[in-house]
């Protein structure tokens, strides 16, 4: 494999698993925290959600190595602009979730959701120049089909009869906030592109802990200020059992889950596209996860009808397709930058390598 900056080596087969790996923990979000968006305020949810990426941090950083950069990065005083923007950043594409997605169709949600590989390729292409690893039109190609399987799987769970469901969905359409959401898949893809860009000589999960203290330090008091966080009412068995969950979902995908999105941006050198269109496995996968908890969730419900099947396919071919053409070796275009022209790369100070 041809080295790339930082005496890294571009690994699609690396980052391919740890693209599929985040898929999953992402996907474990939306069931684990059903009962805690039911039983809880805005507030108390997001300050929960906060606390959890705080008991992540001890987790993240056990290797001495990781507590270094961990250090490193929250101690240089020339970082904290780029904390605060990558801040920033996630807030910016939050409020637009809550104020473009609140009272919008659940068909037009997941369609926005789902357009998150799309804006990712364009993201990385204007912040770093980098293209995906496979021509535009493959890429657009393979994007589609799987776009349109998870839309087929968003349609196949609402058990509302067709014409009435694209009716519901017109009006939602016609008369909804739907469009301040649209670039909000952006900002997601943002943030991770710029943890690469500036922290990509740190440890992955050192530099995500670093951006989860900044976040829980602004969002957390304000949170506990702006509502009665924890009053006694609100501590009763069925919402202490929705808080655990959501702590736990927290934990699997904010957590972990960021984390190897940014391992899968390393070992791809910031193909953005690529790694998130994996993304597209997440409505099949949260549809088998909620089929797994509604024993034990009652407002959890599956309804495995053949759209549903057929959807999967739809996304599944598209992505193993995907993972077939793309370049399993050598230097991605545009990524030579830190490699002179007599083939011989620049040490850097620390020689940072893949966590394993």
């Amino acid at each position: 494999m041809a080295k790339t900056r930082a005496g890294r080596r571009t690994d699609y087969r690396r980052g391919t698993a740890y693209a599929i790996a985040t898929a999953m923990l992402l996907a474990a979000q939306a069931p684990l925290s059903t009962l805690a968006a039911r039983r809880l305020s805005p507030l108390d949810f997001m300050a929960f959600t906060q606390f959890a990426l705080l008991l992540s941090i001890p987790l993240l950083i056990m290797r001495a190595d990781r507590r270094r950069d961990f250090l490193a990065i929250l101690l240089d005083v020339g970082q904290w602009g780029k904390l605060a923007m990558i801040f920033l950043v996630g807030v910016a594409g939050l409020a637009l979730y809550d104020v473009g997605l609140s009272s919008t169709h659940p068909i037009i949600t997941a369609a926005i959701l789902n357009l998150t590989p799309f804006w990712a390729a364009l993201v990385a292409f204007a912040v770093s120049g980098r293209r995906t690893s496979i021509p535009p039109v493959a890429f657009l190609g393979c994007f589609l089909v799987a776009f349109c399987g998870a839309m087929v799987i968003a349609w196949s769970q609402i058990d509302v009869d067709s014409k009435v469901l694209a009716r519901d969905v017109m009006d939602s359409f016609l008369h909804s906030r739907w469009i301040y959401a649209l670039p909000a898949p952006a900002f997601f893809a943002l943030s991770g592109t710029l943890v690469f860009k500036w922290f990509s000589d740190f440890d992955e999960p050192g530099a995500i802990a670093s951006n989860f203290v900044v976040s829980s330090l602004v969002l957390i008091p304000i949170a506990v200020a702006a509502s009665r966080f924890g009053a006694p009412t609100r501590l009763s068995e069925p919402s202490a059992v929705a808080i655990l969950l959501l702590l736990v979902g927290t934990l699997a995908s904010s957590a972990a889950g960021r984390v190897f999105y940014q391992i899968a941006l390393t070992a791809t050198e910031n193909d953005n596209g690529y790694v998130s269109m994996f993304f597209l496995l997440m409505p099949p996968l949260s549809a088998l996860i909620a089929l797994a908890l509604s024993p034990w969730i009652p407002a959890l419900w599956f309804v495995p009808r053949r759209m549903f099947f057929l959807g999967m396919a739809l996304v599944t071919f598209p992505l193993i397709l995907l993972s077939l053409i793309s370049r399993p070796t050598g230097a991605p275009r545009g990524a030579t930058a830190g490699v002179r022209e007599d083939g011989v790369q620049p040490a850097l100070a620390g020689g940072r390598t893949l966590p394993e």
